[in-house]
């Protein structure tokens, strides 16, 4: 079996999907200034590698469950039509086309909520998805970031009766340098608009570096 796994936010997207959401809902009056700045704090560290991803994602999770129940799906399906799907990257769909042709299974992998994730994933026909909030009777237990993306993806292909190192090809794509466990697991890592970090391992190390915000592989 060969998969290809792609991250999500700044990969697929053009853009940071919670950034995206977090600004939609200021921008309605659905949150409020101090909640944006504690994003943007959260983000900062998430550059700096030195997130507390738990504390995020109960921040985020918090923010969700606050917007009034009669509001949020009108909220979601025009944000997605209007904000989320208009920042996929423009080569990502070439890419994932290319990659089914030759039959191999595309999975996304995430730490953004699954509420952001498939509609995109839908989009471009991802056949596998795994989100921050994706929950599984005896999944692991760890967060879907960093390091914990691995049990995530070993999980998932367990199911599917291999694992990450049982496979005859594998590929990850992403951007930031908080997936480096992962980008060295697999047999092809891939940097894609790589933040500075991983511009600098991936040109020691010889991996690829692409972009499908500008379409260039």
């Amino acid at each position: 079996m060969r998969v290809a796994l792609f991250d999500f936010d700044h990969t697929l997207l053009q853009a940071d999907s919670n950034q995206l959401w977090i600004d939609y809902l200021h921008g309605r009056g659905l949150i409020d200034s101090a909640a944006l700045a504690k994003h943007a704090g959260f983000m900062q560290d998430y550059r700096a590698g030195t997130l507390d991803f738990m504390a995020l994602d109960a921040f985020r999770g918090g923010v969700d469950a606050a917007i009034p129940a009669s509001r949020i799906d009108a909220c979601r399906a025009d944000f997605t039509k209007n904000s989320l799907l208009a920042a996929v990257a423009p080569g990502a769909g070439q890419l994932l086309r290319g990659l089914r042709d030759q039959q191999v299974l595309t999975m996304v992998v995430s730490a953004s909520r699954e509420s952001l994730v498939r509609p995109v994933a839908e989009h471009l026909g991802i056949e596998q998805i795994i989100a921050a909030d994706s929950r599984c009777p005896g999944g692991p237990e760890v967060p879907c970031f960093g390091a914990g993306k691995i049990d995530h993806v070993d999980f998932v292909l367990a199911g599917l009766g291999t694992s990450l190192d049982a496979l005859d090809r594998s590929w990850f794509y992403s951007d930031s340098h908080n997936d480096l466990p992962l980008l060295e697991r697999v047999t092809d890592p891939v940097a894609v608009d790589p933040d500075p970090v991983l511009t600098d391992v991936a040109r020691r190390r010889g991996w690829p570096v692409i972009s499908l915000a500008g379409a260039r592989w």
